[in-house]
């Protein structure tokens, strides 16, 4: 394979993908994999390795939505919870301001989806 050559991986950049992909910080995860930085760029000039490091980062993103999604009932209970708490009542308002909040920009989501979702209606993208 060829410095260059962007039509396959090589087994070390298969091996780094998801290492790469899962430490943020571009140092820390060049030092993990054993390259340089200016390795690692050379690297995103190839698309087939670009598509693949960016495919594990979503690859990631959606698990921890799904984690996110998972819990959010809990989380849900226990900032409802926060409202009975007498002892503290700073506690309750941030648990009733961040209710409050939420529900607020939950409300507006589903306007704008509304109202996208009619302008796209009217307006059909074009291909």
């Amino acid at each position: 394979m060829t410095k260059n050559d962007t039509n396959i991986l090589s087994p070390r950049q298969i091996k780094a993908l998801p290492v790469l992909a899962a430490i943020p910080n571009c140092e820390e995860a060049c030092k993990k994999v054993g390259i340089s930085r200016n390795c690692f760029y050379e690297w995103l000039k190839n698309p087939l390795f670009k598509e693949a490091l960016n495919k594990l980062r979503n690859e990631i993103v959606q698990e921890a939505i799904t984690q996110l999604k998972a819990n959010s009932v809990k989380a849900a209970i226990t900032l409802v919870s926060l409202t009975a708490r007498t002892e503290n009542p700073s506690v309750q308002r941030a648990a009733a301001n961040d209710i409050l909040n939420h529900v607020m920009k939950f409300k507006e989501l589903l306007e704008f989806e509304e109202r996208l979702s009619e302008l796209e209606k009217r307006f059909p993208p074009m291909s």
